[in-house]
């Protein structure tokens, strides 16, 4: 899994989203982001069909305690299927890539 920050709200993370490492690296960026003052973060899941819930745990953090609007748009049907399973997809605001 690799993460690319793009621009000071943007994260674009490729490859699948499965080790407790991955999860950590995608919280610190995630914080990071905030740390710097953004009240926005759109979140760019290339091609990723999973998320570990330790990730889904932080997004839920930031959206309903710290008030940052999420936007997430996933590659994979899997992934977005998942979301829709657990109803994130309005909290996130999730949409499918092309």
């Amino acid at each position: 899994m690799q993460i690319q920050s793009q621009g000071n709200n943007e994260l674009t993370i490729t490859g699948n989203i499965k080790t407790i490492e991955d999860g950590i690296e995608i919280k610190k960026a995630l914080d990071g982001l905030q740390r710097s003052g953004v009240k926005g973060i759109q979140i760019k899941i290339v091609n990723s069909f999973s998320i570990t819930s330790t990730v889904i745990g932080h997004l839920m953090k930031l959206v309903n305690l710290d008030q940052v609007h999420i936007s997430m748009t996933v590659g994979d049907r899997r992934l977005y299927r998942l979301l829709e399973d657990l109803s994130l997809v309005q909290s996130f605001n999730v949409r499918q890539a092309g």
